[in-house]
């Protein structure tokens, strides 16, 4: 990791939130699906290495939300039940990123996900 990169878990938190704020403001104003659902991998991502940070883990380069999750599972089993959303959250980095991966994403289901990424960083904020 490079050293400009904070290993202080509410920096992470901070970034997350910028995160949750844009995907909130796109969402309400029908902006960019695509655009929202790699914020909230991306939201996710910070909120999980912030929480890992906090348990004395060492930051890793990753966007693997999947990756993350079993990192935390390690602290607290009852994390296990947001493997599905690691997953499907971690398949949004790529549906933004290549144009070639995938096919069209709902407003519903981007939606739908966006809750259940609200249950799981209430839940790391507990």
């Amino acid at each position: 990791m490079s050293e400009k990169e904070s290993s202080l878990p509410e920096d992470w938190s901070e970034k997350g939130d910028e995160d949750k704020q844009a995907v909130e403001i796109l969402l309400k104003h029908g902006g960019s699906i695509s655009v929202s659902s790699y914020l909230i991998q991306q939201m996710l991502e910070k909120y999980m290495k912030g929480f890992l940070l906090s348990k004395n883990w060492r930051l890793k380069r990753t966007h693997d939300l999947e990756e993350l999750l079993d990192k935390m599972v390690e602290y607290d089993l009852s994390f296990e039940e947001f493997r599905e959303l690691s997953q499907e959250a971690t398949a949004f980095y790529f549906f933004e990123r290549y144009p070639f991966f995938g096919s069209e994403l709902s407003r519903e289901e981007v939606e739908r996900i966006y809750n259940r990424s609200l249950e799981l960083i209430r839940k790391i904020e507990d």
